[in-house]
């Protein structure tokens, strides 16, 4: 099936759902949510109150079924009601955070307890790539779209490596777009000779000969001097999409045991297109499971777009532009 093909199957019968629940400490992917549905409302307005009636009609939020019609039942329906409510105003808290922080990247327009989309007329590329990193991180609603998302998305990430490191960097494709070819063991073996490196036998000779998986590895950028000593800053990465994203931070640590950095290991680094800050607290989301790693989040990876000639080309902006025009069925 050709990519518009696909795009014409889809929003035929398309019926956004947030699919299953996250947890409640999630919060910014339930703004994602929001701003889904805001994306999809095309020019309305989406309050706090139509999200919260749309969570308890997709069932993820759920008040106790009434039994007798006690006056106990009705104070606990009340009482969870309140507590959803009470929820609804945290989303949308971290909504207008959102706004201030990204400022004219933002696609919407939010005031207090209600968001609309830019008019059609005002979307920037800016806005678009937001969108993109937005349709990123929402891989269960977009799954048919799902190679190429993150295969574009890795090419956003290496623009942003690029542009993030000094001029003289140099900044290589490891994964789905890789400048090496072969094996993982050959594709290995040739970035080692780049970065003029030894090979450590004992990692290396664990890897499969016959596989090509490029052992969790993306990108790839260091800052070079004119000797042989591979002691220089190397920041390796991995973009991923999905949300156990948390799952895959230490995967290019291997890349340790592959080759010998001299007396300086790698900065190890997570590319991610959801929005882990926000505009009061220092820290992220999820902080208590990022360990020594330099994490680009949907900010950060914003704030490292430049020059946004590449993403003219990429595939995706048809998707971001349908979504743009397209208007969810009100039922």
């Amino acid at each position: 099936m050709s990519f518009d093909e696909k795009l014409n199957n889809y929003f035929t019968n398309f019926s956004l759902q947030l699919g299953p629940k996250p947890t409640e400490n999630l919060i910014y992917l339930y703004a994602d949510y929001v701003e889904l549905v805001t994306l999809f409302s095309n020019s309305n307005f989406v309050s706090a109150t139509d999200i919260l009636d749309r969570l308890k009609d997709e069932g993820v939020f759920v008040l106790k079924e009434k039994d007798n019609n006690t006056d106990d039942e009705d104070k606990d329906r009340a009482e969870v009601n309140d507590k959803y409510e009470i929820f609804m105003d945290q989303i949308f808290r971290l909504i207008n955070e959102r706004a201030n922080l990204f400022g004219s990247d933002y696609p919407f327009l939010v005031h207090n307890d209600k968001i609309i989309l830019e008019d059609k007329k005002r979307i920037t590329e800016r806005h678009r790539v937001y969108i993109f990193l937005l349709l990123s991180s929402s891989l269960n609603i977009f799954s048919l779209f799902q190679p190429e998302l993150t295969t574009e998305f890795e090419i956003v990430c290496f623009e942003v490596l690029k542009n993030f490191l000094p001029d003289h960097a140099i900044v290589k494709s490891f994964g789905k777009k890789s400048d090496y070819q072969g094996s993982a063991v050959q594709k290995i073996q040739a970035l080692a000779d780049d970065l003029k490196i030894k090979i450590d036998e004992d990692g290396f000779n664990e890897i499969s000969k016959k596989g090509n998986q490029e052992k969790g590895l993306d990108l790839i950028g260091w800052i070079p001097f004119d000797d042989i000593v591979p002691n220089f800053l190397a920041i390796l990465a991995q973009c991923a999409c999905g949300k156990d994203w948390n799952k895959k931070l230490h995967e290019t640590s291997r890349y340790n045991n592959y080759m010998r950095f001299h007396r300086l290991n790698p900065l190890h680094s997570m590319f991610i297109p959801y929005s882990l800050v926000s505009y009061l607290k220092p820290i992220f989301f999820r902080n208590d499971e990022i360990d020594n790693r330099l994490i680009f989040e949907r900010k950060r990876i914003l704030n490292y777009l430049n020059d946004l000639t590449f993403f003219q080309d990429m595939e995706t902006r048809i998707l971001i532009d349908k979504c743009i025009e397209f208007e969810e069925a009100v039922i």
